[in-house]
């Protein structure tokens, strides 16, 4: 008999329990899974962290959270993990009433782009181990990892003979929100540069003086298609990487800079471009462009870009290319720019099986070790 009332009772607080686990396990529960940065660069290390919250009396004694983010990361901890498409993580806590949990992961970043975790999985189990309770949190953490910067003897010749033609081929003009002072009025300024309220207070003329700004920009464009088939992504990269090393060098000397690319947008699925710009908050922005660049959208896009450019021929702009294609239909259009007095630089990287043959003074081509990629 006294078998049978354990028994019965043992049945009844496995019902209870079950009940009581299936209306409240989900209540006062928080998941929060984030980057601990908003961005890296690519190479470097940054941390996800796991942030665990149970606001209730009842314990979570085996409690499950399941995301994914890229498989690019390489993480430190590779238990509970899955490498598929995607990295997939699996992790248990046993997490106690009024209790908080953090964990972080450490992980190593290995390509650029935007990456993100916009969803969680979690699943908890009652007491006795015996049912499943599973839900979907919503999650919404994004994370840029920017190109590496690539700095090399070739690149750094083009950048000083670039930036010692500045100067010399475009002086400086006035900027009239510039306001530099006043001073006495003489037979060679303009009247609408007369201050008539200091005028009346001197007696004399006098006009306003304006300091002087420059009037040249840089535009750094990147053309996706290549000469061949070989090992295409790898030249691409480099001109990426390339173009945001001399973004920095044009911006860390005041000249403002704008990037276009042939490539999409992953986040708006357009081809954009970035506006002019010189500050280092202008520079993060061409690093963010450049990290969520797309796959190539061929050379007819690329055309575009440039035809927009020749119907602009703002002599005022210096144009630095990157593309491993270098054939005669994207070459006449640069002529075209180059006789009509725009400054043209094409940075051409190219491996050493291929060979590289300099049709034009503008092109710069860059060798690449084949198998050293």
């Amino acid at each position: 008999m006294e078998i049978i009332v354990a028994v019965s009772i043992c049945i009844i607080i496995f019902i209870i329990q079950q009940k009581i686990y299936r209306r409240y396990w989900n209540e006062g529960l928080d998941v929060d899974i984030f980057f601990d940065r908003p961005f890296v660069r690519t190479g470097e290390t940054a941390c996800i962290t796991e942030v665990i919250s149970n606001a209730k009396r009842l314990p979570l004694t085996a409690f499950h959270v399941k995301f994914k983010t890229s498989r690019t990361f390489i993480f430190s901890d590779t238990e509970n993990s899955n490498i598929t498409d995607y990295y997939h993580r699996n992790d248990v806590f046993s997490v106690q009433a009024y209790q908080k949990i953090t964990r972080r992961l450490t992980f190593r970043t290995s390509k650029r782009g935007y990456y993100g975790i916009s969803g969680v999985n979690i699943v908890a189990m009652d007491f006795f181990m015996s049912k499943r309770f599973a839900a979907v949190k919503e999650n919404d953490s994004y994370f840029y990892v920017f190109p590496s910067r690539r700095y090399v003897e070739e690149l750094s010749a083009i950048f000083s003979t670039v930036y010692g033609e500045l100067p010399v081929r475009y002086g400086t003009v006035e900027d009239p929100y510039m306001f530099g002072g006043i001073r006495e009025y003489t037979t060679s300024d303009s009247m609408r540069r007369i201050n008539w309220k200091s005028s009346a207070k001197t007696g004399e003329l006098m006009v306003n003086i304006y300091h002087y700004s420059s009037e040249q920009k840089i535009k750094i464009l990147i053309n996706y298609e290549t000469n061949n088939m070989i090992k295409p992504e790898y030249l691409n990269e480099m001109c990426i990487e390339m173009a945001g090393s001399t973004a920095e060098y044009f911006i860390d000397r005041k000249l403002p800079v704008s990037v276009s690319a042939n490539a999409p947008d992953c986040i708006t699925g357009e081809i954009e471009e970035t506006d002019y710009g010189a500050t280092s908050e202008h520079m993060v922005f061409i690093d963010k462009y450049l990290a969520r660049l797309g796959n190539n959208e061929g050379l007819d896009s690329f055309f575009q870009i440039l035809d927009k450019e020749i119907s602009n021929m703002d002599k005022s702009i210096t144009y630095i290319i990157f593309s491993p294609y270098y054939k005669d239909d994207l070459l006449l259009k640069l002529d075209y720019l180059a006789e009509n007095g725009i400054s043209v630089h094409m940075i051409t990287p190219y491996f050493d099986i291929s060979g590289f043959e300099n049709v034009r003074s503008y092109i710069h081509g860059m060798e690449v070790a084949f198998n050293e990629t």
